[in-house]
């Protein structure tokens, strides 16, 4: 009886796990259907298409919903902004030479930046060797048979020398030496000494008999500086003295003529090939803004400085009364170029990362990175020489889709 009573139990023990295995697999069955009716996710679609967003890295692939613009066909005409400095024009750049050896006895300019005028008379020179041939003059005229070829190449001597016309016919009329010697600029402008080393004679070689005028005049170690950046007097007051000997040929003073003067623009290598000579130029000087100078490029340099990473652009300008610029006056630039053809951008949807332009393109999930050639600048637009279509909807603004963590990596374009 025990026996038949322990394998009943084990029996119904068996048919309960049973029944519990049966229950569990009908629900499970009523549960799976009903789950198909819930909807998916659109971005979670089983689609494989749909998912190569998500397959791409972070640093090139960007999920927004930023607003997106299409590039523009059209023709611009760019506005080039460039800052400058008014210069010396190098062609009224000249110096006084002396034409003969002597002594200052007098001087009649006191201070550096004077004022002199073509005439005026600026000292007066002691020299023996002027002395001597106005002696050989008046001993040739007052002979009684003079000799006329003699007479003519005295005279021809005291002009190389430097003697004026009036004062040769003050000698041939009056017949009595001229001593002191005065001598006159030759040139109008403002006046700087060159300085004669405190009284000692130069050691510099003769230069003839001649005055030299012009850049001639000038040092090559000194022209390399002298269009924007002649160094001004320290002091008002001449280094030259009363009483200083001055040799045959030794620049003397040099006079800095402002009536035509120069803009130096600096024009950055990228709007570099959008100006050429001719174009229009808007200039506002520093000391008076509200007062505009229109002019022209007049020339380009072809080469630029060895610290420099601008290209010089020049613009000649008349200063006899209007506008009176200083020297050293700095200058604001706006230059009209021609109009420029092709596919625009705002130049807040383009990124510079480095050397490289990167925009970021949106495609059926997200937006994707692409690297593109730019040129012209203009205003608020770039100008897209490559790596866009028309078709191509770009971010409206790159800033935005950068996180400033990530390492962005470009699409090159195929």
């Amino acid at each position: 009886m025990k026996e038949k009573w322990k394998y009943d139990r084990q029996w119904l023990m068996v048919n309960a796990q049973g029944v519990l295995y049966f229950s569990l697999i009908v629900l499970s069955l009523m549960i799976i259907p009903s789950c198909k009716n819930i909807s998916e996710p659109e971005h979670l679609s089983t689609a494989t298409g749909d998912l190569n967003g998500l397959e791409q890295p972070a640093n090139q692939t960007v999920f927004s919903e930023v607003k997106t613009i299409l590039p523009v066909q059209k023709s611009i005409s760019p506005v080039i902004e460039a800052t400058g400095v008014i210069a010396y024009d190098p062609s009224l750049l000249n110096n006084i030479s002396a034409r003969f050896d002597g002594r200052i006895e007098k001087l009649y300019v006191r201070y550096n930046f004077e004022i002199v005028y073509k005439g005026q008379r600026i000292m007066d020179v002691y020299s023996p060797e002027i002395l001597t041939e106005q002696q050989n003059l008046i001993f040739l005229l007052n002979n009684p048979s003079p000799d006329q070829l003699l007479i003519k190449s005295s005279k021809q001597k005291l002009i190389v020398l430097g003697v004026t016309n009036e004062q040769l016919r003050q000698i041939e009329i009056l017949r009595k030496l001229i001593n002191p010697m005065p001598v006159y600029s030759p040139y109008s402008g403002h006046i700087h000494d060159i300085g004669l080393s405190n009284g000692v004679k130069n050691s510099l070689p003769s230069m003839g008999n001649g005055m030299s005028s012009g850049n001639r005049n000038l040092s090559n170690s000194s022209t390399q500086g002298q269009i924007e950046n002649i160094p001004s007097s320290q002091t008002s007051s001449l280094s030259i003295r009363e009483g200083m000997y001055i040799d045959r040929g030794q620049p003397i003073f040099a006079v800095y003529n402002t009536n035509k003067i120069w803009a130096v623009l600096n024009i950055f290598p990228l709007d570099a090939k959008c100006i050429k000579v001719g174009d229009k130029v808007s200039l506002i000087s520093e000391t008076n803004p509200t007062n505009t100078i229109n002019a022209v490029i007049g020339y380009i340099e072809p080469v630029t400085g060895q610290n420099a990473s601008a290209i010089k652009a020049r613009v000649y300008l008349e200063n006899e009364v209007k506008p009176n610029l200083k020297i050293g006056t700095l200058v604001n630039a706006k230059i009209n170029s021609n109009e420029i053809s092709g596919i625009w951008l705002p130049r807040k949807a383009v990124l510079n990362i480095g050397q490289k332009q990167i925009v970021f393109i949106k495609t059926k999930v997200a937006f994707q990175t692409k690297k593109i050639r730019t040129g012209v600048v203009a205003d608020s637009f770039i100008q897209i020489i490559q790596g866009l279509n028309i078709e191509d909807q770009i971010a409206v603004n790159a800033q935005y889709m950068v996180d400033s963590e990530s390492f962005i990596i470009a699409k090159e374009d195929e």
